[in-house]
């Protein structure tokens, strides 16, 4: 008995092992899933959400001596009131290019100082599975493993809106380049 459950257990580790040697450095590429993403986009405004308080406040200090041994601070305090609209749109120039390229293998690259949180996306892929509709999945590729994050896309003719999760209507807008 002993030698059976030893014989198993030397096939079971072997097998365990044989398994286990594949090759992770394997070509990722979900594809485009849509063709209407295809091509280089460039940026033309964007509008996200801003750091709105109501007010700001300032303190401004002084030291009150009333005797060698008493010594007060004061604390004085105001408010400013600050710009309470939440959201700031910007609109680009054609120069410098901010532009998104999709490639039709699944690609994705990314150019220009506004479109630096794309860098790190390297895949893509439209998926109309979900319930929050049209989608674009961008992978990012950390260590092997590829995650996604998810932002709603729309398209209007020449014009593509990505949507990214946020409080709120935060929205690039793009249009075709190539």
């Amino acid at each position: 008995m002993k030698k059976l459950f030893l014989s198993i257990s030397i096939c079971l580790l072997c097998i365990g092992l044989l398994t286990d040697c594949n090759d992770s450095k394997y070509a990722f590429s979900p594809g485009a899933g849509d063709p209407r993403i295809t091509g280089t986009w460039q940026l033309y405004e964007r509008q996200f959400p801003k750091d709105s308080t109501l007010y700001t406040k300032n303190y401004s200090y002084q030291v009150v001596v009333v005797d060698k041994r008493n010594v007060r601070v004061v604390r004085d305090s105001t408010l400013t009131s600050r710009d309470t609209s939440f959201y700031a749109r910007r609109r680009y120039r054609a120069n410098p290019a901010q532009t998104l390229s999709f490639g039709t293998d699944g690609t994705l690259t990314a150019s220009g100082d506004e479109m630096t949180y794309y860098t790190s996306t390297k895949h893509f892929r439209v998926d109309s599975t979900q319930q929050d509709g049209l989608g674009v999945n961008l992978y990012v590729n950390t260590n092997g493993a590829n995650q996604y994050f998810r932002q709603g896309v729309s398209f209007q003719s020449d014009t593509l809106l990505l949507k990214p999760k946020c409080e709120g209507n935060c929205y690039l807008k793009l249009y075709r380049v190539r």
